[in-house]
């Protein structure tokens, strides 16, 4: 039989198991709603990354065009460089010539083509210069000696005083049309 020591010691071990079994539905309570709330933030975080990576790809692809953009302007930027020097040349080819041709002065000793009457038939140079073409695009052969200030010849200055200059535009009432 069973005396009442042992059904106090089976009681206290019952309340100890209720106690126990509370304890972990309790647990398991906030196990679940913690399990659901990671859950939640889990999804988000997902949600999140989904919307990152759409942005990540939406920049790499700006990326990429505006690198796009870069090469092209490059490639203009190379091909405008070469125009400026290219008529930087042409231009330099150019005043070489005029400063050439007027170093030339009428009646001058080699300066050929003077008429009798002491003017001047040889006409300033055209743009084509006299050099071959391969040498002038190239920019070849010897450097020609550039003569000091002095030596440019200047129509106007050779004027006598009171004199009109009858090929000037402006003297003229004429405007000069350059483009």
């Amino acid at each position: 039989m069973l005396n009442l020591e042992q059904v106090k010691q089976l009681e206290a071990r019952i309340a100890k198991a209720i106690n126990y079994i509370e304890r972990i539905a309790k647990e398991k309570g906030e196990m679940l709603q913690r399990e659901a709330e990671m859950g939640a933030k889990l999804s988000a975080f997902q949600k999140q990354e989904a919307e990152l990576k759409a942005r990540l790809e939406s920049y790499q692809g700006r990326i990429d065009e505006l690198e796009l953009h870069i090469s092209r302007f490059k490639e203009e930027q190379g091909k405008i460089e070469e125009s400026i020097l290219s008529a930087l040349d042409r231009l330099s080819r150019f005043e070489k010539d005029m400063e050439k041709s007027l170093k030339e002065k009428p009646g001058a000793p080699g300066a050929g083509g003077s008429d009798p009457a002491g003017g001047a038939t040889k006409t300033a140079p055209s743009l084509a210069s006299e050099k071959p073409r391969a040498e002038r695009e190239t920019g070849g052969g010897e450097p020609e000696n550039e003569g000091s200030p002095d030596d440019v010849h200047d129509p106007l200055v050779d004027l006598p005083y009171g004199a009109e200059n009858k090929d000037d535009p402006q003297e003229n009432g004429e405007e000069l049309d350059i483009f």
